[in-house]
């Protein structure tokens, strides 16, 4: 018997536990010396939908109702948290306006920030998707969205409590819910960094990385509790006002896709947990229910839209309403006696300290930083510098806190290695297929090793089969933290067909195989471009694969040389791009001293220069490659032909010594840009001019080649896919389906 006392009394205790974590005190009411009852806030959760929270916001100050305590889930946290934090309507509203919410769910760094090495990355065809690899195993992240630019923007937003870790002393005491995902309970947060909490409560399963805190992993409380009326009546509300935004169930013959069936599933247990909440209101509880119509959790771009339809559900309410409103004179002494957090003001810093836990040393992460100690702190400027170190592409999440050591102010920087890391695993494919027949389908993976020192050496691999074998193989080695200056030993190994055509017929076909070793020591000029010089070694082989020889040289060859490249790349988008430029000079010398068969020399010049207006781009491209000297092997001969490379013309159907290429391509964009989730698509053509000649006094305006494609374009997580029909002069024409890149 005394046994069972004794466990009576420990689940006593254990209620009084979790009753203080949540805050059983925190909704004090009565600041304004009355004896009102305490008035609590329950904001739902809903995505965009959410926003209406604001116009419910509103009205109730309208009204003169004062709110003691606030607890909301996802979205109605993030609302409930700024406002308890002290942001104002206006404040949520421009935060609503302002906040490129596309952007914000998206991970990436901006492409013009990346390391110009990492750029570099982007122009193959393997997908950007990568599968990491950890002691021997194949590993994959908890989230499509790690939430890197998402919990920057919530530390902005917050920037005001930054130093208070306690919600009991916002503005308004404050709950976010969030979902323990190790046992599915409902778990109010109600202390530490506010940001992470909000960040925690809307980390929706499988899109959003879950956030770890007190060594619980969280994810979206709307999973558990989608409107805490009981959170907040555990924080001493007398009167709960309910809002409840949830997206409502969609018509079982509208489910036509997993990931509709998918979504209606989640939206029935969301419902269901919301329901259980709403029975718990009594008859001294309003509940709010805006009619938000075909505004979906996604669509943010339409947030703004959501909150006069807040205010409209609010004011169905106002005669309910009006029992909670206070006098002027009681509501502005209600106000008054709110909790007022630090406001720091302008502040220099004194320090920035780094916490990193991956294989780079602490020197590669500072060499990315632009704000020093002495500088007015600066989020904007310090953002960037976190987006730089974040772009290195070996972290999980990069964060930052503000931190005292006695009187000095300063940075705490904490970057945290990806958990499926350091070794990441890519696949891909690439197809081209035209309407004469012509096809051709390669399929690869790439393993590369990541930080595998102090400077952030790394090792990648990678493996192509189809109509063009490959291999490349390669080293890259900064030799300082800034990673200004590598050594990049290589060895690469390709085969491929070259046809030889007279007029628009293919008389034969070689196939050539060639490989080559090389060493390139160069030197980066910060994110735009670099410049590297290298010697190489290599062979090759050319045999007929169909038809008579007839052109080209057949057999073995060696070839030794001396190369250099100049080169810069600030474009935003490798495939579709809009804004920057891409440009590169290519130098090679082959040299019968090094071991070569024959001594030649050739030249390369490539650019690209987009302008963008709304949604039409018009690129500029242009390219112009010559044998300088010699007689080169036909590894190194220049090829022209295929889609938007004198579009119409069969790939490789014109080769020689010299080659040029003038184009202008066109395309509109189709769908909306603004949009979080979306294909992009592009309507477009080309006008192109060029050739392919053996002798330089055969480069005549006359012997240039026109031809024009139209074309519709996705840019696919698989990298571009094109349709398109493409036109030359002499009757070419060639209708592509495309995958892969083309400038």
């Amino acid at each position: 018997m005394a046994g069972l006392q004794t466990v009576r009394w420990c689940m006593v205790l254990a209620g009084i536990v979790l009753l203080c974590s949540i805050g059983g005190d925190a909704c004090a009411g009565g600041t304004d010396g009355g004896d009102r009852p305490r008035i609590g806030l329950a904001l739902s959760g809903g995505g965009a939908r959410g926003a209406a929270h604001v116009g419910v916001i509103h009205v109730l100050e309208e009204m003169n109702i004062p709110i003691d305590c606030i607890a909301g889930t996802s979205m109605g946290a993030i609302i409930g948290g700024l406002y308890a934090a002290g942001l104002g309507v206006e404040d949520l509203t421009t935060a609503l306006r302002d906040i490129d919410w596309k952007d914000a769910f998206q991970d990436s760094t901006a492409r013009q920030d990346v390391t110009y090495h990492r750029k570099q990355e982007d122009r193959g065809f393997l997908i950007k998707s990568k599968a990491g690899i950890k002691a021997g195993e194949i590993r994959f992240p908890k989230g499509l969205v790690q939430g890197q630019k998402l919990n920057l923007i919530l530390k902005d937003l917050t920037m005001q409590v930054a130093g208070i870790d306690d919600f009991d002393r916002l503005r308004i005491p404050f709950r976010a819910v969030a979902t323990d995902l190790g046992t599915g309970e409902p778990i109010a947060i109600g202390t530490g960094n506010l940001a992470t909490a909000l960040r925690a409560s809307m980390s929706i399963p499988g899109a959003l990385e879950p956030v770890e805190i007190d060594g619980r992993v969280l994810v979206d409380g709307g999973v558990s509790n989608n409107l805490p009326i009981d959170v907040v009546r555990a924080m001493g509300a007398d009167v709960v006002i309910a809002v409840s935004i949830g997206t409502p169930l969609s018509p079982a013959d509208e489910l036509q896709s997993v990931f509709a069936v998918t979504g209606q599933l989640t939206t029935i247990m969301t419902m269901q947990n919301t329901q259980r909440q709403i029975a718990t209101l009594t008859d001294r509880d309003i509940l709010i229910q805006p009619d938000l119509g075909d505004i979906t959790t996604g669509d943010f771009t339409r947030a703004l839209e959501a909150v006069p339809v807040g205010e409209a559900g609010a004011l169905k309410q106002k005669t309910a309403l009006a029992g909670l409103s206070q006098g002027d004179e009681a509501f502005q002494q209600w106000r008054a006696g709110l909790a007022s957090p630090e406001n720091r003001g302008p502040w220099t810093i004194d320090f920035i300290a780094i916490e990193n836990d991956s294989g780079l040393s602490e020197a590669v992460l500072r060499a990315k930083l632009r704000v020093r100690p002495g500088d007015p702190f600066d989020p904007e400027a310090l953002k960037r510098d976190i987006g730089r170190i974040y772009g290195l592409d070996v972290f999980q999440r990069v964060d930052y806190k503000i931190v005292r050591r006695g009187a000095q102010n300063g940075i705490l920087i904490t970057a945290k290695a990806k958990a499926w890391g350091p070794d990441y695993l890519q696949f891909g494919l690439s197809l081209e297929a035209d309407a004469s027949g012509n096809a051709t389908f390669n399929i690869g993976a790439g393993l590369t090793r990541t930080a595998m020192n102090a400077l952030g050496g790394e090792w990648r691999t990678e493996v192509q089969v189809g109509e063009t074998p490959r291999i490349d193989t390669k080293f890259y080695q900064p030799l300082n933290a800034e990673g200004r200056y590598f050594l990049e030993p290589r060895f690469r190994y390709m085969a491929y067909n070259l046809p030889l055509y007279e007029g628009k017929q293919q008389q034969s076909e070689y196939r050539v195989k060639d490989g080559e070793f090389s060493l390139a020591a160069g030197r980066q000029f910060g994110h735009w471009g670099e410049l590297r010089l290298g010697i190489s070694a290599g062979w090759g082989d050319t045999k007929v694969r169909i038809g008579e020889p007839d052109g080209y040289p057949t057999g073995s060859y060696t070839k030794s040389g001396l190369f250099a490249r100049l080169s810069g790349d600030t474009l935003d988008n490798v495939y579709f791009p809009h804004m920057g430029q891409r440009s590169s000079v290519d130098y090679y010398a082959s040299i019968a001293d090094l071991g070569a068969d024959s001594s030649y020399q050739t030249i390369s010049a490539k650019g690209i220069l987009p302008f963008t207006w709304g949604d039409h781009t018009v690129i500029g491209g242009l390219i112009a490659e010559s044998t300088l000297s010699g007689d080169p092997e036909v590894s190194d001969l220049f090829s022209r032909g295929g889609f938007l490379n004198l579009s119409g013309l069969a790939r490789r159907q014109i080769t020689g010594r010299h080659s040029g290429l003038g184009e202008m391509v066109y395309y509109y964009r189709l769908d909306d840009a603004s949009a979080i989730l979306t294909l992009p698509m592009y309507l477009g053509g080309s006008l192109e001019l060029g050739g392919a000649w053996d002798k330089g006094s055969d480069i005549t305006f006359a012997s240039m080649i026109p031809a024009a494609s139209l074309f519709v374009g996705l840019d696919t997580f698989m990298g571009p896919m094109y349709l398109a029909g493409g036109m030359a002069e002499a009757g070419n024409y060639g209708l592509y389906l495309y995958l892969g890149t083309t400038y």
